[in-house]
C-alpha cells in the first residue's frame, strides 16, 4: 500500500494536461510493470511474481489507477503457486477444460477485451488486454481486489462511474455442468459479484450484478460485457469486489471464485467551496462522514446550538479541492481556541494541517458560524463566529474606526505593521507585503 501511493504522487503532482470528464482504466497503459507480456495461454507473465507487483498500476497524466494483485504483500505466493486480486490477461480463450483450470484461467467469455465504439455500441477483441480477477474470502491484509485511483493533482477521492464485466469460463462451466468443487446451478441459484466502494472515513457502501443465475427453468449467464453501474457508491478512496454463491460447503464458496473486468470508469469530484464542522457536540459525535455538519453554498450556518465544553474542529475546501483547518493553539498552547466573546466577530484565518480540537465552547448557547473566501489575498479564507442573539453579549472585536491594525487572531497594532501579511485597518482586510 505505501508503495502505490508513493508512485502515485510522484505521477499525479508532476501532470498537467486538463482532466477529462470520465477517466477509464487502460490496460494498454501500465505503470508497474512498465510493460506486459503474456504467454502461450494469455496470461500475463509475472502473474506469480510475488516481489515486484503486489499492487498494478496503469495510468497517464490523467491520473493513476492501482489494482491489488497480491493484497498479503511480498512472499504471499507461496513460492509461485497462489495469487489473489487481479491478473492482466489476453486472447478471450472460452474453451472448457472441464477441471484443468489451474494453468489455463487466462480466459474470457466475452471472448477478448472491452471495445466501446462512438456509438456505444460493446464488442470483444481478442487482441485487447482485459483483467482476470481472482477472488480470496481468506486474505489477511484486506479484500483481495481493490481499486484505486489518484487524480494528477494528487486527490484520492473519486466516483466510481461503472465497469464492464462478464463471466470467466471456469465459474460458468461449473454452473453449467459441475467441475469436480462446485455442482451444476439449479433452480434459484445464483453466482453474485458485489462492489463495495470504501470513503475517506472507512464507511462503506454496495451494489450488486449477478454474473449467473437460475431462474424459471433457465440458466442465464453474463457471457458478454455487460455495463455494471458502480455511481449508487458515491465519493470512495477505494472500491473492492467479493463474489458470493448459493453453492457453498463447510469452507465457503463452491463455485470458482473468479470474473473478468474491462474499463473501470472513474469521474474526479469538483473542487468544492464549503466547509464543515467535525466533533463532539449536542449530544452526537460528530466525526464521521455521515456526522458533519455540512454548511450550505452561502457559507454559512445559522443557528448551531452549541453545549458548554463542547470541542469541534472547522474544516474548509481549499479551491483545490483539498481540506483546510481553522485555528490552532492560541496564546496560551492549550490546543485550542476558548470559543467566548473574546472571541465573536474575530477573523480565523486558516493553517494547514489537520490538529486537534480548534474550539472549546465556553457558554452554551446558539451561534452563527461564517466562512470569508477571499481569493484575493492569495487564497485565504478566514472564519467568523458569533452569536445567534448578539444583543445578549458584549462583543469585543475589532474597531472599525480607531485606524489602527489588527491581524487575524484580533492583536491590535497601534501603527503600521512592518511584517508581511493580511491584516484588518478600518473594518476592511490589507495585504502588506
Amino acid at each position: 500500500m505505501k508503495k502505490i501511493f508513493t508512485l502515485f504522487a510522484a505521477v499525479a503532482l508532476t501532470a498537467s494536461a486538463a482532466m477529462a470528464d470520465v477517466i477509464t482504466l487502460d490496460l494498454n497503459k501500465p505503470m508497474n510493470p512498465a510493460s506486459l507480456e503474456y504467454n502461450e495461454k494469455g496470461v500475463w507473465t509475472e502473474c506469480y511474481n510475488d516481489v515486484d507487483y503486489t499492487w498494478l498500476e496503469f495510468g497517464d497524466e490523467n491520473g493513476v489507477f492501482g489494482l491489488s494483485h497480491l493484497i498479503d504483500g511480498e512472499g504471499a505466493s507461496w513460492g509461485g503457486y497462489y495469487w489473489d486480486g487481479f491478473c492482466p490477461a489476453i486472447g478471450g480463450d472460452q474453451t472448457d477444460y472441464n477441471g484443468d483450470w489451474t494453468t489455463n484461467y487466462g480466459g474470457c467469455m466475452a471472448g477478448g477485451g472491452c471495445v466501446i465504439g462512438e456509438d456505444g455500441t460493446v464488442s470483444a477483441d481478442p487482441t485487447k488486454p482485459y483483467l482476470v480477477a481472482y477472488y480470496s474470502s481468506w486474505a489477511m491484509e484486506g479484500p483481495s481486489n481493490q481499486v484505486m485511483f489518484v487524480d494528477k493533482d494528487g486527490n484520492t477521492t473519486f466516483k466510481p462511474v461503472g465497469v464492464y464485466v462478464c463471466n470467466h469460463p471456469w465459474p460458468y462451466y461449473g454452473c453449467v455442468h459441475g467441475d469436480g468443487f462446485g455442482r451444476a446451478f439449479e433452480e434459484g441459484d445464483y453466482f453474485e459479484l458485489t462492489a463495495v466502494g470504501v470513503d475517506a472515513d472507512g464507511n462503506e457502501k454496495s451494489v450488486s450484478i449477478n454474473l449467473v443465475d437460475y431462474t424459471n427453468g433457465q440458466l442465464n449467464a453474463l457471457n458478454d460485457w455487460t455495463f455494471f453501474d458502480l455511481s449508487s457508491l458515491g465519493e470512495v478512496e477505494s472500491v473492492y469486489f467479493t463474489l458470493n454463491s448459493t453453492d457453498t460447503g463447510a469452507y465457503g464458496m463452491n463455485t470458482a471464485a473468479y470474473f473478468c473486468m474491462d474499463n473501470f470508469q472513474v469521474e474526479v469530484p469538483d473542487a468544492k467551496d464549503g466547509f464543515y464542522l467535525v466533533g463532539s457536540f449536542n449530544d452526537w459525535n460528530q466525526t464521521t462522514a455521515g456526522g458533519r455538519l455540512a454548511f450550505d453554498e452561502s457559507l454559512k450556518l445559522e443557528g448551531v446550538e452549541l453545549e458548554a465544553g463542547a470541542e469541534f474542529k472547522v474544516i474548509a475546501y481549499d479551491e483545490d479541492g483539498s481540506t483546510i483547518w481553522f485555528g490552532g493553539e492560541d496564546a496560551n498552547n492549550v490546543g485550542y481556541f476558548l470559543l467566548n466573546n473574546d472571541l465573536m466577530g474575530q477573523y480565523i484565518g486558516c493553517v494547514e494541517g489537520d490538529g486537534g480540537a480548534n474550539f472549546r465552547v465556553e457558554e452554551a448557547g446558539t451561534y452563527n458560524i461564517e466562512l470569508a473566501v477571499e481569493r484575493d489575498f492569495n487564497g485565504g479564507v478566514f472564519m467568523t463566529v458569533t452569536k445567534a442573539t448578539p444583543e445578549a453579549i458584549s462583543t469585543v472585536g475589532v474597531d472599525k474606526t480607531d485606524n489602527a491594525y489588527y491581524n487575524l487572531m484580533g492583536v491590535k497594532y497601534n501603527s503600521k505593521p512592518s511584517v508581511p501579511g493580511i491584516y484588518i485597518h478600518n473594518g476592511k482586510k490589507v495585504m502588506i507585503k
